[in-house]
């Protein structure tokens, strides 16, 4: 509204100068109607011709040679007669150039107002002395400059404020030099058409050559001030993404130096991410921010689906779909060049409504592609980089996660990776590690006991044996370790030194169980062998003497072979339950009566050596467990035979069964030698034995068999002892509800029995 004001009242005022100049300013010698006319094509010509210096929304600056052109008009003509070769000529320039009604009337208005007040000062201070005559002409050429900056910078104040635009410091100073060799090349030119009007009127004939010769020494000008720009433009924008491969840093720089080297309104960036879009843009001077924002961009899908190079849009001849979606952004032109890597669409770069110097149409589109070309070749160096960053990733999530250590030592021994497996072996984070020569923390040792200095480790590759494929460490808790390594040497490069890459596997557990193995071998061979012994002999002693032999004594031959027999079985029984227990095969089901398993294994056990005494305290409670009776009945029975193997002969051994609030215990207390502290909890392991129990055979597998067992029954096994005072074995099992049991079976008469006291019912001996 304001700039249409402001139009009118040029318009008023344009009147009102024409007016004064057609009542006051008179020719005695008005030029025919074939050089008015001539005059009228020379100012048509000179204002198809100028050359556009800034866009604004529609609106411009041009620079032309219409003051001096204008020159012999007014000194040729009257007032009236100028006024009407200006409005003729002007007119038919903007109608054929199809400018807008609103900026045809104000271009023809402004010059106008501006031939009127030349005219008034030119006939004003002109005499028939010809040095007066020139510089009456040059001072209505500036009047008429004066008056065209005037009204041309009050319009594109209103214009550029309307925009919400500001012309850049270089782009002010660069319009006022060229508008001030504009009005310096204006002044010669109308000294020069006034001169030759006035030797021959058709001479005005010249003034094309002067107007041609600008348009294309502007053009020239435009093209290589143009090209100049945008090719820093380019330069400042491909810096930007060769210096970072972070999307956040060099697409907002990017972006800002394309926008300052195409000199456009607004510039975006728009990549496409399946069926959505990211956008940057940037518009604003002089500091703008692009930022990304996610949005369904209709107009760049479009436009990059129809377009295969850089190309020029115009709201006016484009396809109207476009041309309406580029209206709704609120612009009237636009440069899209597509983003296109192999085939495969990426994106698109947009610029929209320059408002530079026009010039170098073409050399804007080569530029334009060359900003996609290394906008393409960016994404695709981002991609790759994100593609190596994630295999970066999971490698180092494998390392991490991996339960193998892996280390790298340098030359010097430094260590430089130390992963989270290492410091789960060694006990060693690797905050403690890294950066350090602490390797020797560990007390390497190889097989044969020899301190590893690892940190010498070229020197070891230079010997025949190399680094040992095994060594010994210490742990941060003072363990010892045992490592199965791998070596890789990584030769040094300008990114690193020579480097060593230790690979290294516990092995400690592995170790363990081939002497745990080894010891199996012994213990059961020669376990076996043991009663294996006697029973050969008797059998031998039988076959070659048996006749000889009293009642008596082949009695006892059976009885032996017998014994030995079941300790044979007890022998293999163990070796296999111990089996099914580390295979998981064991199958703790059902309901078993703790107290009647007991009685019966004590029977067993009397009955197979009926020179012990053993006293059992019954329960006074139903007793029963959730569980195997199996089960029950190989735990009891180790503990029971333990107590009976390791007590003196003449020593009782007391059995207990009892309810203790929701467990059932029984209790196993012998005179035996006893167990130290430490060893209390060494004695349920696999084949372990104590130093004073070896002259009594056995596997050491019993106590291994009954926690495994009690404790898969949801119970446990438990030992109290002094040494030298005999030992206690507390078997505790989660009670069951109580089920009606079966009464065990009477014995035949004249098989041994379980005598009680009266008083208490212990147990005594068996008869």
């Amino acid at each position: 509204m304001v700039l249409k004001l402001y139009v009118g009242a040029v318009v008023a005022v344009a009147t009102i100068a024409a007016g004064v100049a057609a009542a006051t300013v008179h020719s005695s010698l008005t030029p025919g109607i074939a050089v008015l006319a001539l005059m009228a094509l020379l100012l048509w010509l000179t204002e198809f011709m100028q050359l556009r210096q800034y866009h604004y929304r529609g609106h411009g600056v041009s620079l032309n040679l219409i003051e001096g052109v204008l020159a012999p008009v007014i000194y040729a003509c009257g007032g009236l007669a100028a006024v009407l070769v200006t409005v003729i000529g002007l007119s038919a320039a903007e109608l054929l150039r199809r400018t807008g009604a609103i900026k045809t009337i104000f271009n023809t208005a402004q010059w106008v107002l501006a031939a009127a007040i030349g005219s008034i000062v030119l006939h004003a201070f002109d005499t028939h002395s010809a040095a007066q005559s020139v510089l009456a002409v040059a001072l209505a050429i500036v009047a008429m400059s004066v008056v065209n900056q005037l009204t041309v910078g009050m319009v594109m104040y209103f214009a550029v404020t309307a925009a919400n635009e500001r012309q850049s410091r270089d782009q002010m100073l660069s319009g006022i030099f060229n508008r001030s060799m504009a009005s310096v090349a204006a002044v010669i030119t109308g000294v020069t058409l006034v001169a030759a009007y006035r030797w021959e009127p058709f001479l005005l004939l010249v003034g094309a050559a002067f107007v041609l010769g600008l348009d294309a020494a502007g053009r020239a000008h435009a093209n290589v001030r143009a090209d100049s720009h945008r090719l820093e433009g380019l330069q400042r924008a491909t810096h930007a993404l060769a210096t970072s491969l972070d999307l956040n840093d060099a697409v907002p720089v990017f972006l800002r130096e394309t926008l300052a080297g195409f000199e456009a309104r607004s510039a975006q960036l728009v990549m496409f991410d399946g069926n959505q879009t990211v956008t940057w843009s940037c518009a604003g001077e002089p500091e703008p921010q692009p930022h990304p924002t996610s949005e369904d961009y209709t107009l760049a899908k479009l436009l990059s689906t129809e377009l295969a190079r850089p190309s020029h849009i115009d709201v006016e001849t484009c396809d109207p779909e476009i041309g309406g979606m580029i209206e709704q952004l609120g612009h009237r032109r636009c440069l899209a060049a597509p983003l296109i890597s192999h085939d495969r669409r990426l994106g698109i770069l947009l610029l929209f409504d320059r408002i530079g110097v026009e010039g170098f149409e073409r050399g804007e589109l080569t530029v334009a592609a060359a900003l996609a070309r290394e906008l393409v070749g960016f994404f695709e160096r981002v991609e790759l980089l994100a593609e190596i960053d994630a295999e970066r990733r999971k490698l180092a999530e494998i390392l991490e996660s991996t339960s193998d250590g892996i280390v790298t030592i340098e030359a010097d021994g430094v260590i430089t990776s130390w992963n989270a497996g290492l410091a789960a072996i060694t006990g060693y984070p690797a905050s403690e590690m890294l950066a350090t020569r602490h390797f020797g923390l560990l007390r390497p040792r190889d097989a044969a006991g020899r301190d590893v200095l690892i940190e010498r480790w070229r020197e070891m590759f230079d010997t025949a044996g190399g680094p040992p494929a095994e060594l010994q460490i210490v742990s941060a808790q003072g363990q010892s370790i045992w490592l199965s390594c791998s070596y890789s040497r990584i030769a040094a490069s300008e990114e690193r030194a020579d480097t060593l890459v230790i690979v290294a596997r516990n092995i400690t557990q592995a170790r363990e169980l081939e002497r745990l193995k080894d010891d199996f071998v012994a213990v059961v061979s020669h376990e076996l062998r043991t009663p294996l012994v006697p029973i050969k002999g008797w059998a031998q002693t039988l076959i070659n003497r048996g006749d000889r032999l009293t009642d008596d004594q082949r009695r006892t031959a059976v009885q032996s072979i017998l014994s030995q027999a079941q300790k044979l079985e007890s022998l293999v029984l163990n070796i296999l339950e111990a089996s099914r227990i580390e295979s998981g095969r064991s199958d703790g089901e059902g309901i078993a009566d703790v107290a009647a398993v007991t009685m019966r294994i004590v029977e067993d056990t009397l009955a197979a050596r009926p020179d012990r005494v053993v006293r059992v305290r019954p329960p006074a409670v139903p007793c029963q467990v959730r569980g195997s009776a199996v089960w029950v009945e190989r735990a009891v029975s180790n503990i029971v035979a333990n107590a009976v193997k390791y007590s003196p002969d003449d020593e009782p051994v007391d059995v207990a069964v009892f309810a203790d609030d929701e467990d059932i215990v029984v209790t196993v207390t012998d005179r035996g030698p006893g167990i130290a502290a430490d060893a209390q909890e060494r004695i349920f392991e696999r084949f372990e034995r104590l130093e004073e129990t070896m002259k009594q055979t056995g596997t050491g597998l019993g106590l291994y068999i009954t926690r495994r067992l009690t404790r898969a029954m949801g119970g446990d096994v438990m030992v109290s002892s002094v040494p030298g005072a005999g030992s206690t074995f507390s078997l505790r099992l989660p009670a069951a509800p109580i089920q009606p049991t079966r009464l065990p079976e009477q014995r035949p008469a004249g098989e041994p029995r379980i005598i009680s006291d009266e008083r208490d019912g212990t147990v005594l001996h068996l008869r």
